[in-house]
């Protein structure tokens, strides 16, 4: 069986750890595409193979011009399959690696203080303009968030938000990290109640199309 940790390009040389069950690493070319992968024996998902699977992704991040990240999944049954299947996403995938080149993701979590309690109000009508009047004050706080560091990043992704604050991911040029990284002191500056946490830069997992199944 074959597990992938993704598609590559300008790969310098394979990273020095082993796969899942310290596996060797290997090279395999499909189309015009450059994946690395190891041979496993089994389909059993473990929170080592887990770890060990995006230590080699990172890895390759380092190693590589680009890197499209596999997302952790079930080994393929052989080379057959393995062809099959980034053969038939081949022009898909080779547009994704184009675009995550030389970018790395970075991620923003806001946390919003918490509403003590529902809006007061002496009627349906004015709970409900209440409650609009909260959410747009909440969309407009996030829209002041995402805007500035969307202009310095290739793409956004994710977008979850909840009562209490969101989470984005974010695709940005290698060049641009740190005039990121400076903006989002600035917006905590400017935001002492909320709690800002960048994380990152990791591999681009959020951007990758989905290159295994």
């Amino acid at each position: 069986m074959i597990h992938v940790y993704g598609i590559v390009d300008e790969l310098e040389s394979l990273p020095s750890v082993g796969g899942v069950d310290d596996a060797p690493l290997e090279r395999r070319q499909v189309d015009d595409l450059e994946l690395v992968v190891s041979e496993v024996p089994r389909e059993e998902v473990t929170q080592e193979a887990v770890l060990r699977h995006a230590e080699v992704v990172e890895a390759l991040l380092s190693n590589s011009r680009a890197v499209l990240p596999a997302q952790f999944s079930r080994p393929f049954a052989g080379d057959e399959e393995l062809v099959a299947a980034v053969t038939a996403k081949a022009s898909e995938l080779g547009e994704r690696l184009q675009r995550v080149r030389g970018c790395v993701e970075l991620g923003l979590r806001v946390v919003t203080p918490a509403v003590e309690s529902s809006p007061q109000a002496e009627s349906g009508a004015d709970y409900l303009r209440a409650r609009l009047d909260e959410e747009q004050r909440r969309s407009r706080l996030v829209a002041a968030l995402h805007e500035p560091l969307a202009r310095l990043s290739q793409e956004t992704a994710g977008g979850t938000a909840g009562s209490n604050g969101f989470e984005r991911a974010y695709l940005v040029r290698d060049e641009d990290v740190a005039a990121f990284l400076d903006t989002v002191r600035e917006l905590q500056a400017a935001h002492p109640e909320l709690s800002l946490a960048c994380t990152g830069p990791w591999p681009p997992y959020s951007f990758g199309a989905e290159t295994a199944k």
